[in-house]
């Protein structure tokens, strides 16, 4: 198996000033063409710092290497590399003149300093940076591959998908065919998930689970096998097993989607129509359902109803109700998908109310306390749920409680 190591240089991501997203790309990437990302660090703008890292790495195949490739004199990956490597820095008249035309093409001034990011090791090859100003460098010493990749995402991604992977397969480095399947299920949790696997193996295949924060859990299926028609063969049968396994066990789906979209799917497929009440999530389910192209034949709208006058008002909410029993309540959250219904006459109604912040009606309605009302055709149901979390986790999740509801009642 081949293996990576990955160098984020920065000062500004240990301070905590920026993510390095870079890794969790650079993984998923290498992942797909059968390279293992064994080891990964980030460091600050120190020579020091970076041939540490670079020893680090030195018992891999390939070392990636992020940031530092500016006109700054805090840029000194270049360095950096060079003393590691024991060879020099050269000034690239070929790289100085691509630079050059880059600048020309986007209007703008070209400083001194740039004449920095033409400078690379004798015997380097360069690597075109079609959306910023510091080319990359390919090095290789011995048996060992260097990438030096510029800091932004949108300028090291398309040189990670074009320029990484073409040079990878021309050296006969990508090995085989990656297979990955991940299941994504509700109501169930980690320790059920570890009960119903512990006798089931599945030769050649990993299976690790994982909790979601956004309320579920995720089983991941992986394996690396000879070539595609190899990985046909064999995960075919271990996909069906797993969905045997979850049919009797729980609700799942496998499309890396929002459920959201998986829903607005389902609506489409079953030619069913949608429309909420909003509360606690102020419009954000609405908003949601709407990110997804040609909904509006299927989600008639929604009536955010975040205060008890205008629960009453558009509503039909009873003062009583509210009186009574609270806008937190499992009869504020009926009334209020009754009185949707009527507005919109869709196929599926869905209401929700709830604390997602400190302000608590009392201390029997505790933060994470939702309740949603559902109207399937003519049945009304009304459900409640606790979560945990920050105020915008408690919103996510209770919106992707809607959607799950939708998808139980249709789909499983």
């Amino acid at each position: 198996m081949i293996s990576a190591g990955f160098i984020a240089i920065g000062t500004e991501i240990l301070l905590g000033n920026i993510y390095d997203t870079t890794t969790n790309f650079l993984a998923k990437k290498l992942k797909e063409i059968g390279v293992v990302l064994q080891k990964s660090v980030a460091v600050r703008d120190d020579v020091s710092s970076i041939v540490g890292a670079l020893k680090y790495c030195e018992d891999t195949d390939i070392v990636f290497l992020s940031g530092g490739l500016g006109p700054t004199d805090d840029d000194i990956t270049r360095e950096a590399c060079a003393e590691y490597l024991g060879t020099k820095l050269i000034f690239d008249e070929a790289l100085w003149s691509k630079i050059k035309l880059y600048f020309n093409r986007i209007n703008r001034k070209i400083a001194e300093s740039n004449k920095k990011q033409a400078t690379t090791f004798a015997g380097a090859e360069s690597i075109d940076n079609l959306n910023g100003t510091a080319p990359g460098i390919f090095y290789k010493k011995e048996k060992t591959l260097y990438f030096l990749l510029p800091g932004p995402p949108r300028e090291n991604i398309p040189m990670v998908n074009s320029f990484v992977v073409n040079k990878l397969s021309q050296m006969n480095m990508i090995k085989g065919s990656f297979f990955e399947k991940i299941f994504r299920l509700y109501n169930i949790g980690e320790s059920d998930i570890a009960d119903i696997f512990k006798d089931i193996k599945f030769d050649g295949f990993d299976i690790g689970y994982y909790f979601n924060k956004e309320g579920w859990v995720e089983i991941h299926i992986t394996g690396m096998f000879e070539n595609q028609e190899k990985v046909d063969l064999i995960s075919l049968p271990v996909v069906r097993k797993v969905i045997d396994i979850f049919n009797k066990n729980g609700i799942f789906w496998t499309e890396d989607k929002p459920l959201s979209s998986i829903a607005y799917s389902l609506l489409k497929n079953k030619n069913l129509t949608i429309s909420f009440a909003e509360s606690m999530t102020g419009g954000s389910l609405s908003g949601d359902m709407v990110s997804n192209p040609g909904v509006s034949e299927f989600f008639k709208g929604s009536v955010v109803a975040y205060t008890n006058e205008i629960k009453t008002k558009l509503l039909g909410v009873k003062s009583e109700t509210l009186t009574k029993f609270g806008s937190v309540s499992p009869q504020t959250a009926e009334e209020m998908v009754k009185g949707l219904k009527p507005i919109f006459n869709t196929n599926i109604a869905a209401s929700i109310t709830g604390v997602a912040a400190s302000e608590s009606e009392s201390d029997d309605k505790p933060v994470g306390l939702v309740y949603f009302g559902f109207i399937f055709e003519n049945e009304t149901i009304v459900k409640r749920e606790n979560f945990t979390g920050s105020r915008e986790r408690i919103i996510q999740r209770a919106k992707n409680y809607v959607f799950i509801e939708i998808l139980k009642r249709y789909l499983f």
